[in-house]
């Protein structure tokens, strides 16, 4: 009796396992599997999407924030660095403004408005196959375009930002976005500055879509700039006064080819 519940105890675990493996595409198929909800979930939800809700502070100022997804989209629609095209990073989730169930919450009277933003580890093979992926699925681009795409993997290591409301970027140049973004190690506490900004904009120059960082995978003398050993690192852009913060879990950046970042 005890050597049965021992196996059907084994069993249940191994199935809850299998089942939690199942839940996360990038370990569970490969890329040309997913379907849209699993795009969806890279994109919003996992190791390398992290959202940050900061207090909407230009509003107050009057201003009328534009939206940095275009109608139709929940991202910019043309291509870009970081594989898969910019277009193709969207899905933020959430409301962008304004809080949700759960945020901004308490007794306030007037609580400060609140806005979101999506940061991607935009040059991870896990967020440009997704990115990849629902070109595909849109009939934007075809598989075999997409695997061209994929086989130029990134030089550098990437950070996209993107949300609806985009403000803070928009009287900011490439080079003070640059001057006040970096990433910083959690184990080496090595600070990593920024070697270069891309700022996707709409036709007439008026909506962001997206802000690319970049950071170098090397030091001067051919090291690493994050370490094999390295178990996370923090990234950090301050901007008109905004400061977007996450922190980065490389030890769970893992899909089926191993540590990706």
């Amino acid at each position: 009796m005890i050597m049965r519940k021992a196996i059907l105890g084994s069993v249940a675990v191994l199935a809850i396992a299998a089942l939690a493996l199942a839940s996360d595409p990038w370990k569970a198929k490969p890329y040309q599997q997913w379907d849209e909800k699993d795009v969806q979930k890279i994109l919003s939800d996992s190791p390398w999407s992290k959202m940050v809700q900061v207090e909407a502070t230009w509003e107050s100022s009057g201003s009328t924030p534009r939206s940095g997804m275009p109608q139709g989209s929940s991202a910019g629609s043309s291509g870009g660095s970081g594989g898969g095209g910019r277009g193709g990073m969207g899905g933020g989730g959430g409301s962008p403004s304004g809080g949700g169930p759960g945020m901004g919450g308490g007794s306030t009277a007037n609580p400060a408005p609140q806005a979101q933003f999506v940061l991607r580890w935009a040059s991870s093979r896990t967020i440009r196959e997704a990115a990849t992926r629902r070109q595909v699925i849109a009939g934007k681009m075809t598989q075999e375009q997409g695997e061209q795409q994929l086989s130029q993997a990134a030089d550098a290591y990437q950070v996209m930002i993107q949300g609806s409301q985009m403000t803070p970027f928009q009287n900011a140049d490439e080079a003070s976005i640059k001057a006040k973004s970096f990433l910083t190690t959690k184990k080496a506490k090595e600070k990593i500055e920024a070697t270069k900004v891309e700022i996707e904009r709409s036709p007439d120059g008026k909506t962001i879509y997206s802000v690319l960082i970049s950071f170098p995978q090397k030091t001067a003398t051919g090291e690493g700039t994050i370490g094999a050993d390295e178990k996370g690192v923090e990234f950090t852009c301050s901007v008109s006064g905004v400061n977007l913060k996450t922190s980065f879990d490389i030890s769970k950046m893992y899909d089926a080819q191993g540590r990706d970042i």
